[in-house]
């Protein structure tokens, strides 16, 4: 079950990474839409998840211990803060899920 909720985060954090990167970088981009840093970063992001001693069930933000810290940590809430309300014009049907994820966790 672990990797299913992972598998769907990752097509889900690539989305994102796209819509931010597509507005802050220039240059070369990987299938997915992303630059280096911004793949490194959903990447590192991704791991966590899997490594996850909760089994990732819910929402990174809504966990009482955080894997990611500094750098890492920041670099991912700055692509979530900008491409996560664009995320309902660009694939409604993911934000739609994640919205679905937010709101169990809260159960």
């Amino acid at each position: 079950m672990k990797n299913t909720h992972v598998d769907k985060d990752r097509r889900t954090l690539e989305a994102i990474g796209h819509i931010y990167c597509a507005a802050h970088h220039e240059g070369e981009k990987d299938a997915a839409g992303l630059c280096p840093d911004c793949r490194s970063t959903i990447d590192a992001t991704l791991q966590r998840a899997t490594d996850c001693p909760f089994g990732h069930e819910h929402n990174c933000q809504d966990c009482t211990v955080h894997c990611q810290r500094g750098e890492a940590q920041e670099r991912i809430l700055e692509i979530m803060r900008y491409a996560a309300p664009r995320m309902m014009y660009k694939h409604p049907i993911m934000a739609a899920g994640y919205l679905r994820k937010k709101l169990r966790s809260k159960e």
